[in-house]
């Protein structure tokens, strides 16, 4: 998905920008979505329940994360802005999450509903393409990259790659959360910064 200048984000320049609809679908596609604005800490998602919604935030910021078995949270993801916010699995699947996902800004977003999804999936074979390209965008990005960056990187290329993708992310999110994000201790991420590894 292409990025979409925050000042000028609309829920249309989102969805057009995954997979191009024509205007008739267009429509009936954006009435289904709701306009939201929640506080910071707030949780779009809690783990043990199904993924119900697909979020689309226009200003903001979202955090994944899991609990391990020591009662630490791990940090596997960041949602910024203009981008797509969901479990993939659990809303594909209606299955229950394994992750949560926390709002660490005050945000805006637009929300469409699982259910309403699959109306429109069944209605419409255009949308379907454009469904199948979402996934596979949110998929690929969030899931096959990271393991692949957890595997094959080390720790200042796994920094500086989320750099890359985020430039401001230090200003925006709590270095412990970068560094549980990048697996490693808030020392090393902090001689990271510093140039010293």
């Amino acid at each position: 998905m292409k990025n979409i200048n925050p000042s000028e984000v609309t829920l249309e320049g989102i969805i057009q920008s995954i997979f191009l609809l024509p205007n008739e679908i267009l429509e009936e596609v954006l009435s289904n979505f709701q306009h939201l604005e929640y506080p910071k800490n707030y949780f779009l998602l809690k783990p043990g329940r199904p993924c119900k919604h697909l979020w689309f935030m226009t200003k903001g910021a979202a955090r994944y994360f899991y609990t391990n078995e020591q009662g630490k949270e791990m940090n596997t993801w960041f949602s910024l802005d203009t981008q797509i916010i969901t479990d993939t699995t659990s809303f594909v699947n209606q299955e229950p999450a394994q992750e949560s996902i926390q709002l660490i800004e005050d945000s805006e977003m637009y929300s469409i509903e699982y259910s309403a999804l699959k109306v429109l999936l069944q209605k419409h074979h255009l949308f379907a393409l454009w469904y199948i390209r979402l996934i596979e965008l949110h998929y690929v990005t969030q899931i096959e990259e990271r393991i692949a960056d957890l595997q094959f990187l080390d720790a200042k290329k796994r920094y500086q790659k989320l750099l890359d993708l985020y430039p401001n992310i230090t200003n925006r999110v709590s270095l412990g959360n970068i560094a549980s994000y990048l697996n490693i201790t808030q020392e090393t991420l902090s001689r990271l910064r510093a140039g010293k590894l």
